[in-house]
């Protein structure tokens, strides 16, 4: 599968594994933090359900961690 043609969300998660070298592993801090359920995260990521705004924010506060991400990211 070709990198564009990947989900936004596991795009992201791409970019967090190859710029920390971490495997991308959601904790229970990880759902608090950007009030996202598990199911409705593995939707995302499956690139089965688009991101709401809201959830677009929130992920990319999360990611901006570790790496800069803009909602440009998760919105296309």
């Amino acid at each position: 599968m070709q990198i564009q043609n990947r989900p936004p969300v596991k795009r992201l998660i791409d970019r967090f594994e190859a710029e920390t070298m971490l495997v991308f592993k959601p904790s229970r801090n990880f759902y608090q933090d950007t009030g996202i359920n598990r199911i409705r995260f593995a939707k995302l990521s499956n690139g089965e359900k688009q991101p709401t705004l809201e959830e677009a924010n929130k992920l990319t506060t999360f990611f901006n961690r570790f790496f800069p991400a803009s909602l440009k990211d998760l919105l296309n």
